[in-house]
């Protein structure tokens, strides 16, 4: 029975709102969700006190047991205000949330260290790859400097060659 006089209440309700607004009400569905929440749960009941003594409205006993469980169950804060909380340092971490954070910090050093690694690792290659390279260009100059060498020794041969052959020829 309680649940039909709701679902009455409630289709009232947005004829109510058809009337005044000339459109239908489109959000029943997160009206649905919302109305247990704490905050609209205290805004309807702060609307049901306004009404006159005649309503069927919250019972005395009901309006008494949820004031007692509202003291024990406040509203959350706001975003705003957390995120000002945050800001100012005034949000001590729970132990779980100091466990997260070390084990972050920890991975972040573990990580730092391992890119450090590597970094000295690609230097030292780099390096090696360096005097590979310096070695080979150096046997490289050094077989070019012995070519010409001996180039220069094989001229120098035929040269004297020449004069011999050169001197032979005059004195004949």
């Amino acid at each position: 029975m309680v649940v039909e006089e709701a679902v009455v209440e409630v289709l009232q309700a947005c004829d109510v709102f058809k009337k005044e607004e000339e459109k239908s009400f489109t959000l029943l569905y997160c009206w649905n969700i919302l109305k247990h929440e704490q905050k609209w749960y205290e805004a309807c009941a702060n609307k049901k006190q306004k009404t006159s003594s005649n309503s069927s409205g919250v019972p005395a006993q009901e309006e008494g047991a949820s004031q007692s469980t509202d003291a024990s169950n406040a509203r959350p804060d706001g975003r705003k205000k957390e995120k000002e909380r945050q800001r100012k340092g005034k949000n001590p971490m729970s132990p779980g949330e100091n466990l997260y954070m070390d084990a972050m910090e920890n991975l972040w050093v573990k990580k730092k260290e391992v890119e450090e690694l590597k970094e000295l690792k690609k230097k030292e290659r780099n390096d090696d790859r360096i005097a590979i390279e310096m070695k080979r260009l150096q046997v490289k100059m050094d077989a070019e400097k012995e070519r010409c060498d001996l180039q220069r020794e094989e001229l120098e041969l035929r040269k004297r060659i020449e004069e011999k052959n050169g001197s032979r020829e005059g004195k004949e």
